[in-house]
């Protein structure tokens, strides 16, 4: 597989890659299933609704018994009115906390990086990156002025790369040794530092050729 490279010294170079980065099968499901598990972890559980118990209003009955014809009501606080207490709320105390395996997080991740194969590059001057945003921009233009949602995947943490990217608007910046399949999934268009290449590339080569079911 040979990917583009973007630097402006670097015009229509092309490098070649090694195959493990990608899945030999795609897993539709697999991926499906990692994606729902990372979001699902990025919930946080905190939200929280009163019931009728809790809800501080008057508890005073609110019209006579008989002769209204009207429905016979005490307080304000149920859930049928405005302002009342919720039914069958979120309480705070839900966990949306689920696992995957290590070897199926690698085989989604290489399953999401085959799937973005069109859209993935790599560049030589992350690292050169100085601190300034125009920098960065200049870098990036060699997207194509559709670029959407940029991933930019360093090989580790960059005080000058970060302060580069980071006032770009809809650029997400992560490292190779925690680069999910959410976050190539995600991405329109994903720029991979070269020394970050081989990290990945360590990281994938750990899983077992393994068939994946289509």
């Amino acid at each position: 597989m040979q990917l583009t490279v973007i630097d402006s010294a670097s015009k229509n170079e092309k490098v070649r890659v090694s195959d493990s980065l990608f899945a030999h099968s795609t897993s539709e499901l697999l991926l499906a299933q990692a994606i729902r598990v990372y979001l699902s972890n990025l919930r946080q559980g905190t939200a929280h609704t009163k019931t009728r118990s809790e809800i501080n209003r008057t508890k005073k009955k609110w019209y006579k018994q008989k002769g209204t014809g009207n429905a016979r009501h005490g307080a304000r606080t149920p859930s049928l009115f405005v302002g009342g207490g919720v039914a069958f709320g979120p309480r705070g105390i839900e966990n949306w906390t689920k696992t995957l395996t290590s070897k199926s997080k690698l085989l989604a991740l290489r399953v999401a990086l085959d799937a973005q194969k069109k859209n993935l590059f790599l560049s030589k001057n992350l690292t050169s990156l100085t601190g300034k945003t125009k920098e960065a921009t200049t870098l990036l233009a060699g997207l194509g002025e559709a670029q959407g949602k940029v991933l930019v995947v360093l090989t580790k943490n960059n005080d000058s790369a970060l302060r580069s990217l980071r006032n770009l608007e809809n650029v997400l910046v992560m490292t190779a040794d925690r680069l999910n399949a959410l976050h190539v999934s995600m991405a329109d268009q994903i720029v991979i530092e070269f020394t970050a290449l081989k990290v990945l590339e360590d990281r994938l080569t750990k899983i077992k050729k393994t068939t994946l079911k289509k």
